[in-house]
C-alpha cells in the first residue's frame, strides 16, 4: 500500500514542533507514546459496549503515531541517536501493536481466534523484516503491511464500525463478520503476503551475495 512514504512528508509538518520541544528527551516520549498504546488496547477491548471508544481510538492512534515521529527527530536535532535508543525506539512498538490487536481480539467486535491469527501474522511480519539484518543483508520493509498501513487500517475499520453500530445497532445478527473482523482477517491475508515478498527480499540478497554479485 505504500502509505509509509507518507510518514516521510508527515515529519516535515512536525519538524518545527520537534526543534520547539527539544529540550524533553526521545525516550520519555517514546515511554508516553507507550502508555497511550496501552490505553489503546484497553479501550479496544470496552469498544463493543462503549463504541465510543473507536473514535476515542482515532485520536489516540494518531497522536501517538505523531509521537512516535517526534522522538526520533529530537533524537536526531540533539544527536542522541544511539544502540540503547534503537532499542527504545523498536521494542515498544512490538508491544504498542500487540495491546491494540488483543485488546480487539477480546473485545465483543471480534472472534477471538481471528484476532489471535492477526496478532501473531503481525509478530511474524515484524520478525521477518528485523531477520534479514541477523542474516547481514538489509532490513526488510516490503509491503502490502507495514506499520503505517495497519494503523490507517484500524483507524479506518475502526471508524467504519462505529458508523454501523450507530445505523443499525442490531449489526450483529445481520452481519456475517463485524468490521473490525474484516480488518483483521485483512491482516491475516495482506500479512502472509508481505511476509512471503519479505522472505524472498532476503533470499535473493542472500543468492547475490554468495555468487559475488554486489
Amino acid at each position: 500500500m505504500a502509505l509509509h512514504e507518507l510518514k516521510y512528508s508527515y515529519r516535515k509538518v512536525l519538524d518545527s514542533f520537534g526543534e520547539k520541544i527539544k529540550f524533553i528527551h526521545p525516550d520519555i516520549i517514546s515511554y508516553m507514546a507507550f502508555l497511550i498504546a496501552l490505553v489503546i488496547g484497553i479501550l479496544y477491548s470496552l469498544s463493543g459496549e462503549n463504541p465510543i471508544f473507536l473514535i476515542i481510538n482515532i485520536i489516540f492512534i494518531l497522536l501517538r503515531m505523531t509521537l512516535n515521529t517526534i522522538d526520533g527527530l529530537i533524537a536526531l536535532k540533539i544527536k542522541r541517536t544511539s544502540q540503547k535508543g534503537k532499542i527504545v525506539n523498536a521494542l515498544p512498538d512490538r508491544y504498542a501493536d500487540m495491546f491494540y490487536l488483543i485488546g480487539i481480539s477480546f473485545s465483543s467486535l471480534c472472534n477471538i481466534e481471528i484476532g489471535m491469527i492477526a496478532t501473531i501474522t503481525v509478530l511474524l511480519i515484524s520478525y521477518s523484516g528485523m531477520l534479514g539484518k541477523a542474516l547481514e543483508v538489509s532490513w526488510q520493509q516490503q509491503g502490502p503491511l507495514d506499520k503505517v498501513d495497519r494503523l490507517v487500517m484500524v483507524m479506518v475499520f475502526s471508524l467504519i464500525q462505529f458508523m454501523l453500530i450507530k445505523i443499525n445497532p442490531d449489526w450483529l445478527e445481520n452481519f456475517r463478520f463485524t468490521a473490525m473482523e474484516i480488518c483483521m482477517l485483512l491482516f491475516i491475508i495482506l500479512g502472509q503476503l508481505t511476509i512471503t515478498r519479505r522472505v524472498i527480499g532476503m533470499v535473493k540478497e542472500i543468492d547475490r551475495k554468495e555468487s559475488g554479485d554486489t
